[in-house]
């Protein structure tokens, strides 16, 4: 089963491995990339991540950040603590905020990553790799829709983790699946 305790324990050995990149997928639609951001809070302190979202008007919504006590809308590059580390904000498809976030991150998570793979555009993964320095990317999704084609990433993660929403609410679960 694809649940969080083994998506929790993948997580902790990618912590621990040289491996550079993460890709999150499956049915649990709102809660990979919280989990990504749990898994760091759990891990640890001080830590620096940039959060490459699809739309900046996005983060304090309750399916991105507001779950997560942020209410007050940052902007490109501006610096806020959630827990015990620090997070920066830009976008996935305004590349004019890009150069608005610092040069080094312990952690990046993207989220999410569906219209990368529909496009096929790597670019946004591309510039993290090239002209950030970043210890660890996590690559998440919302939806993983068959025409979705992570595969193409497949240059920016070591490693795919699937967090199933199955154990929790196999309704939902079979929902997410349309079955």
């Amino acid at each position: 089963m694809n649940g969080k305790a083994q998506a929790m324990q993948e997580i902790e050995e990618f912590f621990k491995s040289e491996e550079k990149g993460i890709l999150v997928t499956g049915t649990h639609q709102f809660k990979k990339h919280i989990l990504a951001m749990a898994m760091i809070e759990k891990c640890y302190k001080n830590a620096h991540v940039l959060f490459r979202i699809n739309g900046l008007q996005n983060i304090t919504g309750n399916s991105f950040l507001g779950c997560v006590g942020v209410e007050k809308q940052p902007k490109a590059g501006e610096q806020i603590r959630i827990g015990h580390n620090y997070y920066e904000f830009d976008s996935l498809f305004n590349r004019g905020t890009w150069s608005k976030t610092s040069d080094q991150f312990d952690f990046s998570i993207c989220y999410p990553i569906d219209a990368l793979a529909r496009k096929k555009d790597n670019e946004p993964i591309e510039n993290l790799c090239r002209w950030k320095r970043i210890e660890k990317i996590f690559l998440c999704s919302w939806t993983d829709g068959d025409e979705y084609d992570y595969p193409f990433l497949s240059e920016y993660y070591d490693r795919h983790v699937i967090y199933d929403a199955e154990e929790d609410d196999p309704a939902y679960h079979k929902r997410v699946l349309g079955k």
